[in-house]
């Protein structure tokens, strides 16, 4: 690999051939001036971040905008970033991290959870635009649960990626996700 004076890639070189690793290295020397390799790291994951904000706020503008403040970070952050984890595990933390902040704010302006359930039942939210059998059984899950699911069966993280992402030990990870994948079993069970 060929590299200009300033340690960054000669133009002929194809940034979506090259790792997360290098992309990153390369981001690092590039920002806040060039974007190259970060445009390349946006374009890599944020379609996968934002599943990951959908799946846990279950709003598309919501989760349009946790993405976009999730890759905001990234690009505000990615001078300091040390590789103690990889980087897709430090991305889906940030993701996680606001998510959970949104949660947990969203959560103290909630309405009692009987009105919340009269809303549930009512005919809109059973025939609302982004209604789904994945979200109503997620829906069904803690908030911890729910993020453990969405990580593992969604996001394909392996449970030491989840682990590192939540703060939570890899023993807790793998008993919550155990219990989480039996809970929605019963539910859809019955539900059919």
């Amino acid at each position: 690999m060929s590299f200009n004076r300033r340690g960054v890639p000669a133009a002929s070189l194809n940034l979506s051939k090259l790792d997360d690793a290098e992309l990153v290295r390369i981001a690092q020397l590039q920002l806040p001036y060039v974007t190259s390799a970060y445009e390349e790291l946006f374009n890599r994951y944020f379609k996968q971040v934002y599943h990951v904000c959908y799946r846990y706020l279950n709003s598309v503008e919501e989760a349009e905008e946790c993405a976009n403040d999730t890759m905001l970070k990234v690009f505000n952050n990615l001078k300091r970033y040390e590789e103690r984890a990889n980087f897709k595990t430090w991305l889906f933390r940030i993701a996680h991290n606001l998510c959970m902040s949104l949660l947990r704010k969203k959560q103290l302006d909630q309405v009692s959870i009987d009105e919340a359930m009269e809303i549930e039942s009512s005919p809109i939210a059973e025939h609302g635009a982004h209604s789904s059998s994945i979200e109503l059984l997620l829906n069904q899950l803690s908030i911890d649960d729910r993020s453990i699911i969405i990580f593992r069966v969604i996001s394909e993280l392996e449970f030491q990626q989840i682990s590192d992402i939540t703060g939570l030990k890899l023993s807790t990870v793998k008993m919550r996700c155990k219990r989480a994948l039996e809970k929605l079993n019963l539910i859809s069970e019955q539900k059919n």
